[in-house]
């Protein structure tokens, strides 16, 4: 069964959008979005915008280019992929092949200001975050100049009297039409009805006499929003929805914010939440080392390792080796410290594929297993050199020193502690910074 292994190097993607870009979405992105995920995220965001050039899907490439360019590690790359996703403006789709990864990394129209400003996440995350002044300057930004008509009279022409009435145009004019670029609201921040418990709702809402067909579908995805924003329970967004009912039995969308705004104010002394990222839970050193080799970038590794920045060729010489012999991350890192640290600190290219090919018909798989074979590799090894010495020692030695010597019991190393000294030297040289 093929399953989703860390993001490579040799893995593909194609660029897809569903909107054309414009001075006004570059705005949008610049002022109301860098503010809520970081200058990175954006970065990232336009950058892969860029591979649209030639229209609304783009070639594909494989991720070599993105670590290339953008002089950062595949794992970070991912990192704000996320926060692209998890706000609204991505979407990723994958699939895997016995060749490598495919993914398709589709672009998705920023909120534009009036649904932004309306939005309930997205407005109370950016006035968290740039506070009242900037972001009623931010507001002012983007409403547009209005002239006060009164007291003037429309003189205006309409189309019938200018073109006459509209012929019926053929068929043929809306062949093909389902494929237009379009413009369409964008969704915002994506929040999923089942993360709220909308049976609860409405069993407690029936007891007030209010029935499903009240609950909109706005009005549900509202809720969820606000649920999730504030971190509501039914129970009290069943109170919430009572208040906010209009003199016809409809639900008030501007009331429901506000009412919910006004219960989350009050719970948390006048403050509002800010949008924050989930933390990442603790794991031990020996896992994070391992962990950490999944999952970094061999030419990364190199440099870390190393203290210094690999050359032109060692890099071409990586990538190759990856794309051809398609070994994970961790596998490659733990054969690049092995050469080194058994090679005087070199890399010979054909040592280094010889090993490659190797470590690939083994099936290794990960950091750990790698590291593991390579300890056995190096003990067996250790131990045909002693036997080795021990017979040349034996051949060369005249049989009339041996005669007049006083027998002695030959000194084999002890094999344990060459492996535990090497297991040391390994893990010494790669170590994570810890905060």
């Amino acid at each position: 069964m093929q399953y989703f292994s860390g993001l490579r190097p040799a893995d593909r993607f194609v660029v897809t959008t569903n909107y054309v870009a414009t001075h006004l979405t570059d705005e949008i992105l610049k002022r109301l979005y860098i503010p809520l995920i970081g200058l990175e995220s954006i970065a990232v965001y336009q950058y892969l915008s860029q591979f649209l050039e030639k229209g609304q899907v783009s070639d594909e490439v494989t991720h070599y280019i993105v670590m290339n360019e953008l002089k950062m590690n595949l794992s970070h790359f991912e990192q704000l992929r996320f926060r692209l996703e998890g706000i609204g403006l991505m979407k990723s789709f994958m699939k895997v092949t016995d060749e490598a990864q495919h993914f398709v990394y589709k672009l998705i129209s920023p909120v534009m200001p009036d649904q932004f400003f309306n939005d309930p996440m997205l407005s109370v995350y950016l006035f968290q975050t740039v506070g009242k002044e900037r972001f009623n300057q931010l507001k002012r930004h983007f409403c547009t100049e209005r002239f006060d008509v009164t007291g003037y009279k429309e003189i205006s022409k309409n189309y019938i009297d200018i073109y006459g009435t509209p012929k019926t145009p053929p068929a043929a004019v809306y062949d093909g039409n389902d494929h237009l670029i379009k413009t369409r609201a964008s969704l915002g921040i994506p929040v999923h009805q089942q993360t709220f418990d909308f049976e609860m709702l409405e069993m407690l809402l029936a007891q007030n006499m209010i029935t499903k067909d009240q609950l909109t579908k706005e009005v549900r995805e509202l809720i969820a929003q606000l649920a999730l924003l504030y971190d509501i329970a039914p129970t009290d967004m069943r109170r919430i929805i009572l208040k906010s009912l209009t003199s016809n039995q409809t639900i008030s969308h501007e009331d429901l914010r506000r009412n919910a705004r006004d219960f989350y104010q009050f719970e948390h002394a006048g403050n509002l939440p800010a949008l924050t990222l989930a933390a990442e839970e603790p794991v031990t050193n020996e896992k994070t080392w391992f962990e950490m080799l999944d999952t970094t970038s061999p030419i990364e590794m190199l440099a870390s390792f190393s203290q210094s920045e690999p050359t032109v060729k060692q890099k071409r010489m990586i990538e190759s080796i990856l794309e051809r012999e398609k070994l994970p991350f961790g596998v490659m890192n733990i054969l690049l410290q092995y050469v080194l640290l058994t090679s005087e600190m070199k890399l010979p290219q054909s040592y280094i594929e010889e090993i490659a090919s190797n470590w690939k018909k083994l099936k290794l798989s990960s950091s750990e297993e790698a590291y593991h074979h390579a300890m056995k590799v190096e003990q067996n090894r250790k131990t045909r050199q002693t036997k080795q010495r021990e017979k040349a020692s034996y051949e060369k030695t005249p049989d009339w020193v041996s005669q007049q010597e006083t027998p002695q019991q030959t000194q084999t190393p002890d094999l344990e502690e060459e492996k535990r000294k090497l297991e040391e030297e390994l893990k010494n040289f790669w170590k994570e910074d810890e905060a």
